[in-house]
C-alpha cells in the first residue's frame, strides 16, 4: 500500500481510498467496514504469530507448535515418552520488567505554559482533576499494569481515552409543561350592579348604585376586544400529585487497554500517522443489547474461535472450550476527518448490524489511542518485544531439561539388549527381577544391561549460560530483583548499584512515559470539552488530608497551552530515602531540628507515627480553621495551649501560594488577621523569655531552672507527674 494514498481518495489500492463519499445505504456501509477489515487483518498473519507464541510461552504453554492453516497453536506432536519441561524462567524477567514501568510516583504533573497566576491556577486544577480521575478509573490497576503487560510480551499496547455519553452519575430534572393561562387585571367591581372600574381611580362607592366597591379581577383585553393569554411553566405531576423527573448521564470520561491482537491499524510508520484503525471487541449478547438497546434486538451470535477473537491471554488456555457460541464479534471503525466526512467517522457493527454510526469521539482531528512500544525498531510500526529474545532461549533451557530427564530414566532403569529367540518379551525395573531366557533359541547370548552414559558437564555449563544471558538480554539483573552481590554494604552503595542497572532501561522508560503523557494529555482534552456542568473533585493533598473543589471545563481553557509529564522511574527504597533525610539533616540543610516545626515534618517524611502532639495537632487544627476563614466562618480565638508557631506557619505557607491571591479581599484580610494574632503571641512570648532571661542573670542556679520550669522563658512548662 502507498503511504498517503488515503490522502486525495484517489486510487483502488485499499477498501478506503477507493471511496468517493461516504457510504449512505445499509449495504454500503457493511460492505465498507467488511472489506476494510479484512484488508487489515490479512497483512499481519505473522505479527499475530509471533504474539500468540509470546503469550503461550509467558503463561508456562511452551511445548507448541504452530499450525498455518488455522493461524493458531496447538499441543506437540512429540511421542509419550518424550520428556516435556518446562521451568518458566520468563516469568521473572518479565515481572521485573513491568515493575520497573509500573513503578515509582506515576500520577500525572501539569505545568502551567507560563508564570502568569491564571495560567498557574489552571495547570493546578488540571493537576487535581488528573489525579481525581487516575483514582476514579483506578488507572494504575486497570490500565497500567495491563498495558506494561502486553508492551512487555507483544512489544505493543495500545490505549485510548474517549468520552462515554452514557456512564457517570444519574441526574434528575423535572419535568416541565407549558399551558396557556388568560391575563388578568385588577379592578374595583359593584357586587349589586356588577359595574367595573380601574383600581387606579381608586373609588370607594360605585358611580351607579352608590354600593361599597370591592377588589375584583377581570380577563385582560387587546386593542380589538380579545382576551390576552400568556404561556406558563408548570412542574408536571403523577396522578398522585407528586413531580416526574427526567434522568440522565451527564457523561464520563473513559480509558480502556487494548489487545495487539484486535487492533488493526492502517499501514503507517506512527500512530500519528495513522489515519483509521478498526478495533474489534468479542462481547455476550447482553452486554450488546445494553450498550445498543433497540438496535442490537435481531442481532445473533456467532460461533468465535478463543484464540483467533479472544483478545485475553486467557483465551489461550481454555483447551475445554474452544468456541463460544453466545458472543458476538463487534468492530469500531475510525477514520479522521477528511474532505470525504468533515468530522471525522465512527460506524460500529456486529454480524451484519449497524449499531452506530456517527462522527469521530475525539477530543482532536487525531485517532483516540497512544500506542506504546517496548522498543523501537527503526522503520517499522510495531515495536520489538522483550519475549522475541528470550524465547529461543528458554526454548534451549526446555530442550536441556528433557535430555536431563531422558538421560536421569536411562541411568536408574537401563536400556535392555535382548537377543532374538531367548523369550523375553518385557523387562521392567521393578527389584528382584528373575529374567528366563533360552540360550539354544538365542545362540547362547543372554539379556543383558546396556551401560548408561552420565550427563556430561558441559550440558549443565550451556543451561546455566542460557539463565545468564537470558538476565544479560532482559536486563533483570539481581540487583533489581533484590538480590545484592557481595560486597557494597552502605545503602548509597547499594542504591548507586541500583541506579546503575537501572539505566539499562533507561529508552525503554522514556518511551513509557511520553506515550503515557500523551494519553493524559488526551484525557485532559476531553473533560475541557465536555465537563460542562461544575463536578466535585476529590484529592489526598499534601498533608494527606481529603480536600474538595468544584471544576467545569472552563477552568481548562489554557489545556492545549499546558504540557503533561509522568514521572515514572526508578522507585528507591523506604531505607534509602529515610537514609537522605537523616544526612540533610545532620549536615544542618533542613534547618534548625530543635524547631518543633521542623521536627515535626521530619517525623512525617520518616514515617514515625505515635508523635504527632507536638506539631501535626497544632498543624491540623491551624489548617481546619483556615478552611472555616475560606468558607467565610467564625473561629473561636487562639488557646493558651496553642503551639502559635506551628500555627502561623501553615498560616504563612498558605498567603505565599497563588490560591490565596485568588481569594476575595474580606477572605484575605480575615486570614491575615489571624495570622497576626499567632505572630503577636509568639512576640509576647519571646519578650516573655527575653524578661525571665535578664530576671536570671545573677542568680543561683536553681533559681534559673524554676523560672525555666514555669514556661516563662519561652518553652512549654514542665509536666508535673
Amino acid at each position: 500500500t502507498v503511504f498517503g494514498m488515503e490522502e486525495d481518495g484517489s486510487g483502488t489500492g485499499t477498501p478506503v481510498s477507493s471511496v468517493e463519499k461516504r457510504p449512505k445505504t445499509k449495504e454500503e456501509v457493511l460492505s465498507f467496514v467488511e472489506d476494510s477489515w479484512n484488508y487489515l487483518s490479512h497483512s499481519r498473519l505473522g505479527l499475530e504469530q509471533e504474539f500468540k507464541e509470546a503469550i503461550h510461552f509467558y503463561g508456562g504453554d511452551q511445548w507448541v507448535r504452530y499450525m498455518p492453516h488455522a493461524r493458531k497453536f496447538v499441543k506437540h506432536s512429540l511421542d509419550e515418552w518424550v520428556p516435556t519441561p518446562v521451568t518458566n524462567i520468563i516469568v521473572q524477567h518479565v515481572d521485573r520488567a513491568i515493575d520497573i514501568f509500573t513503578s515509582g510516583d506515576i500520577k500525572p504533573m501539569v505545568d502551567p505554559a507560563t508564570q502568569d497566576l491564571p495560567d498557574v491556577d489552571a495547570a493546578r486544577a488540571a493537576q487535581r482533576i488528573l489525579h481525581s480521575e487516575f483514582e476514579r478509573l483506578r488507572t494504575e490497576e486497570k490500565l497500567l499494569i495491563p498495558a506494561a503487560l502486553w508492551m512487555v510480551i507483544t512489544g505493543n499496547a495500545f490505549i485510548s481515552a474517549t468520552w462515554d455519553a452514557k456512564a457517570g452519575n444519574k441526574y434528575r430534572k423535572p419535568r416541565k409543561k407549558i399551558s396557556s393561562v388568560a391575563v388578568q387585571d385588577d379592578v374595583l367591581e359593584c357586587t349589586n350592579c356588577g359595574a367595573t372600574y380601574p383600581k387606579a381611580t381608586a373609588l370607594e362607592r360605585c358611580r351607579e348604585c352608590g354600593e361599597v366597591l370591592t377588589q375584583g379581577s377581570v380577563h385582560s383585553l387587546d386593542d380589538l376586544g380579545r382576551p390576552v393569554y400568556m404561556d406558563r411553566e408548570d412542574d408536571e405531576v403523577d396522578e398522585a400529585g407528586r413531580p416526574m423527573y427526567n434522568e440522565y448521564s451527564l457523561g464520563d470520561l473513559s480509558e480502556h487497554v487494548i489487545s495487539p491482537l484486535n487492533f488493526y491499524p492502517a499501514p503507517a510508520q506512527s500512530m500519528d500517522d495513522v489515519r483509521y484503525a478498526i478495533e474489534t471487541d468479542p462481547m455476550d449478547l447482553d452486554r450488546v443489547k445494553a450498550l445498543f438497546g433497540k438496535k442490537a434486538e435481531d442481532i445473533v451470535a456467532e460461533n468465535l474461535e478463543y484464540e483467533d477473537h479472544g483478545g485475553g491471554m486467557q483465551s489461550f488456555f481454555q483447551p475445554e472450550r474452544s468456541e463460544s457460541k453466545d458472543h458476538v464479534l463487534v468492530k469500531f471503525f475510525r477514520h479522521v476527518p477528511d474532505r470525504r466526512w468533515k468530522q471525522g467517522l465512527l460506524i460500529i457493527v456486529a454480524n451484519g448490524k449497524i449499531l452506530y454510526e456517527g462522527k469521530l469521539d475525539s477530543c482532536d482531528k487525531f485517532l483516540p489511542y497512544t500506542h506504546l512500544k517496548y522498543r523501537n525498531i527503526p522503520g517499522s510500526f510495531w515495536g520489538g518485544s522483550l519475549m522475541r529474545d528470550v524465547i529461543p532461549l528458554q526454548k534451549r533451557i526446555n530442550s536441556i531439561d528433557s535430555h536431563i530427564i531422558q538421560n536421569r530414566k536411562q541411568m536408574i532403569s537401563n536400556q535392555w539388549l535382548v537377543p532374538e529367540g531367548s523369550g523375553v518379551n518385557k523387562v521392567d525395573g521393578r527389584s528382584g527381577l528373575v529374567v528366563r531366557w533360552t540360550p539354544s533359541t538365542s545362540g547362547g547370548f543372554k539379556p543383558e544391561r546396556m551401560q548408561g552414559i552420565p550427563l556430561p558437564n558441559q550440558v549443565i555449563q550451556e543451561r546455566e549460560m542460557m539463565k545468564s544471558d537470558m538476565e544479560m538480554v532482559s536486563g533483570a539483573r539481581e540487583v533489581l530483583s533484590g538480590d545484592v552481590p557481595p560486597g557494597p554494604e552502605t545503602g548509597a552503595a547499594i542504591e548507586a548499584m541500583q541506579e546503575q542497572a537501572f539505566r539499562r532501561f533507561g529508552p525503554l522508560v522514556k518511551l513509557w512515559r511520553s506515550g503515557l503523557a500523551q494519553h493524559e494529555r488526551r484525557k485532559l482534552l476531553n473533560i475541557s470539552k465536555y465537563w460542562k456542568e461544575p463536578r466535585i473533585v476529590k484529592i489526598l493533598g499534601e498533608n494527606s488530608e481529603l480536600e474538595s473543589f468544584y471544576y467545569e471545563g472552563a477552568d481548562l481553557i489554557q489545556a492545549t497551552d499546558m504540557s503533561v509529564r509522568v514521572g515514572i522511574g526508578m522507585d528507591f527504597s523506604q531505607s534509602a530515602h529515610r537514609q537522605k533525610i537523616m544526612q540533610a539533616a545532620q549536615q544542618g540543610l533542613l534547618g534548625d531540628i530543635k524547631n518543633p516545626a521542623i521536627r515535626g515534618k521530619l517525623l512525617e517524611q520518616l514515617g514515625i507515627k505515635g508523635f504527632d502532639s507536638e506539631y501535626s495537632l497544632d498543624a491540623k487544627k491551624a489548617r481546619r480553621y483556615l478552611e472555616r476563614l475560606k468558607n467565610e466562618e467564625e473561629v473561636p480565638p487562639p488557646e493558651p495551649i496553642d503551639n502559635h508557631g506551628v500555627q502561623f506557619s501553615v498560616y504563612k505557607d498558605y498567603m505565599l501560594t497563588s490560591d490565596f491571591e485568588s481569594l476575595e479581599d474580606g477572605i484575605k484580610d480575615a486570614i491575615r488577621q489571624r495570622a497576626q494574632i499567632h505572630q503577636q503571641a509568639m512576640q509576647q512570648e519571646q519578650q516573655k523569655a527575653m524578661a525571665a532571661a535578664e530576671a536570671a542573670k545573677g542568680a543561683p542556679k536553681s533559681a534559673a531552672q524554676g523560672i525555666q520550669q514555669t514556661g516563662a522563658m519561652g518553652n512549654q512548662p514542665a509536666q508535673q507527674g
